[in-house]
């Protein structure tokens, strides 16, 4: 490993304690970053003990925060993405070990499914009235829509990832160094590839059947998405956390743990070109494609944006050794010309960039 661990276990500490060797994540929780779904004109934020719902017409402002009931939730922490169910309904889960159904007008919150070991960390899926919810006990489970388990798959370690479904095969990752292929019908192992390191990002599927996953072993793998076959590797200079991203032209975009962004040729195999976006940093989620541009966050509280040709066109940092904040994640796009990045270590949750990075506004619960 070219760089040393502590910029990894720093970030551990930020997110949740987790154990590489293959036994199931279960270490404490320090604090977390917020987890942003935007809904047309709104967004809905997960961050701590509350789902804030803001209005971005009206420079984020703030609609409403669930849960309504909150004496009857008492130690909840929220961290992913909310799932919008349906018009009226969001799924969360926490790291009480509970999913919960918050009713996004008032924001009354109920309990949906709480027979998971451990915490909920990835974002379920939702494909074909079935909810695809993976949970840090190792074990992702296929609920209807009012609960009720269809059934149960599980690995050896914490799984952190959304799966990808496609044809009837659900692809998912787990930190036992495993890729798996699923039965999204019945819930049985099609296929199983070691990685040789853990992952907790959601593989890329190309129209050509071929998945594109990273890992903490350095290493991007591209896997034929039939047979589980290795088709090739690439290594990069640290530990991968964020989903690979497909852009045009055959090409693959990848962040590293050094603050590397990547282009990758995936029909020759080789690194296009490779910038670092800051020094003594990192990186912590996908870069976002937007038309022509990349856009890329770090731990220091930079974003920038490349061409597709890796050509640096605009930068912005917030914050400084007085006052630091640290952009984690992955930015999010709402409409054509606003992108929301995830803060943590200051008071605002939520800052809104237009393309160009000029800031928009900020949020801040309770201003």
């Amino acid at each position: 490993m070219k760089k040393p661990k502590y910029l990894l276990f720093a970030l551990l500490l930020i997110f949740v304690g987790i154990t590489f060797s293959g036994c199931r994540g279960t270490g404490a929780v320090a604090s977390s970053w917020p987890g942003i779904t935007v809904n047309g004109e709104t967004a809905y934020i997960a961050f701590n003990a509350s789902i804030y719902t803001i209005d971005l017409t009206q420079q984020g402002n703030l609609k409403r925060t669930a849960p309504s009931n909150d004496k009857d939730l008492r130690g909840h922490t929220f961290f992913h993405p909310p799932v919008i169910l349906d018009e009226e309904t969001l799924l969360v889960g926490s790291y009480k070990n509970s999913l919960y159904k918050i009713d996004s007008s008032s924001g009354q919150t109920t309990e949906f499914f709480t027979h998971a070991r451990n915490r909920w960390i990835a974002t379920p899926l939702i494909s074909d009235e079935t909810i695809y919810a993976p949970n840090a006990n190792g074990t992702l489970y296929a609920l209807a829509l009012d609960g009720t388990v269809k059934w149960e798959f599980e690995t050896d370690a914490a799984i952190w990832a959304t799966p990808v479904k496609d044809n009837g095969s659900l692809y998912l990752v787990s930190q036992d160094h495993t890729m798996y292929a699923v039965n999204a019908r019945t819930g049985d192992q099609i296929w199983a590839i070691d990685l040789g390191a853990a992952s907790v990002n959601s593989p890329a599927l190309d129209e050509n059947g071929i998945l594109y996953i990273g890992t903490f072993g350095s290493k991007v793998f591209a896997i034929d998405s039939k047979t589980g076959e290795s088709i090739w590797e690439i290594e990069t200079q640290d530990y991968v956390w964020g989903s690979p991203v497909l852009g045009p032209d055959s090409t693959l975009f990848v962040t590293d743990l050094s603050a590397n962004l990547y282009a990758i040729d995936t029909q020759a195999a080789n690194i296009l070109w490779q910038k670092q976006v800051d020094t003594d940093t990192s990186i912590t989620g996908s870069p976002l494609l937007v038309g022509e541009a990349l856009f890329v966050i770090t731990r220091s509280g930079e974003i920038s944006s490349y061409s597709l040709e890796g050509e640096r066109l605009w930068n912005e940092e917030i914050g400084n050794e007085e006052n630091p904040v640290e952009f984690h994640g992955t930015p999010v796009l709402a409409g054509e010309d606003l992108i929301l990045v995830s803060a943590a270590g200051s008071d605002k949750l939520i800052y809104a960039f237009n393309t160009e990075l000029e800031t928009q506004w900020s949020f801040e619960p309770g201003n």
